[in-house]
């Protein structure tokens, strides 16, 4: 029999994220263009689901595969783990996919990306696995608590233990479970073309479910996907952007006439927030490094039509010009913990050392930032993650080494503040991504 095509569509995509290292979302857009037309929108929407779905469960996959395999997982070529992972997923969280539809779909995948034997090993292994959540055998949770979680919510066990210490079980619980949610598509208005009530007149007569943010300015959040082929999208009435993400250029507040810099700009995304606020007149520097990240934030300031934008490309740790800047926007790299439900991937990719490694380029940002905003100017760092070495613990240091104070923003933004200057969001509260904020005002 022909293999199903967008279960083949969907292995040829978690390969590219496994075996090549590419980030989700990028993996599917590529094979989505690559595929054309011979799949649907219904069908794109299903390869979409088992992608996510299998990358977010990848731990909890292989634990329940050990003990029906004669060898460890790792010795399958990659290509068989990924079809067993992926039958595993619809069989314990797919309503819609019945237990042997998935088995002989998977053996037909087996066929084609394998052999004979390697088919025969998939039949044989998943007509054995759970078919829902509830029959599956987990670690005992009181005997440790945190390779529960890292199990049933597929992250690494050291970030759970953490999470665990931090925050106590039940709270730590319940950051995995929504770092593990599917995440609400969500727009922001580009409100230099039209505003937030006709954009969402637009989006109802488009058939598009669309709700205002409750609390966040120009943030619409959406029951369905973004329509990035309609004619909102490409005249530039929104951007698609998390509403926690909006966040940061609230903080800053910019002014029309400053002076202002975006050190890490890449894709745009705050950049074209700063200069909305601003109605475009201030005048924004969006720096970073590479070509790819330089046409990534033309195309879309050219796509949102503003305008007093300059791209700049450099290494932020050691910026081309001395200032001085009114405010300075830091978006800084990061481990990305908050927004594991949108790049589930990077679950596997952090390892224990990477936000003390992080934090130490973190402070080489700010310091920079610091060198070059003038004194009274404002500065803001955000970033999309909670670990303590990137926010509390570095707004700590950078305080107490530099002549920098920490101030409030504004009072709409008091829901997540958590002392003066600093707000955090974790991925369980109000249905955002994590991100972690912090102002500060230059000092004489």
């Amino acid at each position: 029999m022909p293999v199903d095509p967008v279960r083949d569509a969907a292995i040829e995509v978690l390969l590219r994220v496994f075996e090549k290292g590419h980030k989700t979302n990028e993996a599917i857009e590529r094979t989505i263009q690559r595929k054309g037309n011979r799949l649907s929108s219904r069908g794109r929407r299903f390869m979409t689901q088992l992608v996510y779905g299998t990358t977010r469960y990848i731990k909890l996959c292989d634990y329940i595969l050990a003990p029906l395999l004669t060898q460890p997982i790792d010795k399958l070529p990659i290509s068989i783990r990924m079809i067993l992972r992926m039958g595993i997923y619809q069989s314990m969280f797919l309503n819609s996919v019945t237990f042997p539809s998935m088995v002989h779909t998977s053996v037909d995948l087996a066929k084609k990306w394998g052999h004979a034997g390697t088919a025969r090993l998939c039949n044989a292994v998943l007509k054995r696995v759970p078919q829902n959540i509830e029959d599956a055998v987990l670690p005992d949770k009181d005997e440790d608590f945190a390779y529960y979680l890292s199990i049933r919510y597929s992250l690494e066990h050291w970030l759970c233990k953490c999470w665990v210490e931090l925050h106590g079980p039940q709270k730590a619980k319940s950051i995995c479970a929504a770092s593990n949610i599917e995440a609400p598509a969500s727009i922001r208005v580009n409100t230099t073309l039209t505003t937030r009530e006709k954009l969402l007149q637009q989006l109802k007569k488009l058939e598009v479910a669309a709700t205002p943010h409750e609390i966040i300015p120009d943030a619409i959040i959406l029951g369905d996907p973004a329509p990035v082929k309609s004619k909102a999208f490409q005249q530039g009435h929104f951007y698609i952007q998390d509403p926690a993400s909006m966040l940061p250029p609230y903080l800053l507040e910019p002014e029309a006439g400053e002076t202002i810099l975006d050190m890490c700009a890449s894709p745009g995304g705050k950049s074209t927030h700063i200069a909305q606020l601003t109605n475009c007149q201030a005048h924004l520097i969006c720096n970073d490094m590479g070509a790819k990240n330089y046409w990534r934030i033309s195309d879309n300031i050219e796509r949102l039509q503003l305008n007093n934008l300059s791209c700049v490309i450099s290494d932020a740790t050691e910026l081309p010009y001395t200032g001085p800047f009114d405010r300075i926007m830091l978006d800084a790299p990061c481990t990305g913990m908050g927004t594991f439900r949108r790049h589930p991937e990077l679950k596997y990719r952090m390892g224990p050392k990477a936000p003390r490694k992080l934090a130490k380029t973190q402070l080489k940002l700010l310091r920079s930032a610091i060198e070059v905003c003038k004194i009274g100017g404002v500065i803001v760092y955000s970033v999309c993650t909670f670990s303590p070495e990137e926010t509390e613990e570095l707004a700590t240091t950078i305080t107490g080494e530099l002549p920098v104070t920490l101030e409030d923003g504004p009072a709409w933004l008091e829901p997540w503040k958590i002392t003066t200057g600093q707000y955090k969001i974790l991925p369980n509260e109000d249905l955002l991504d994590g991100f972690y904020l912090m102002r500060l005002r230059k000092q004489s």
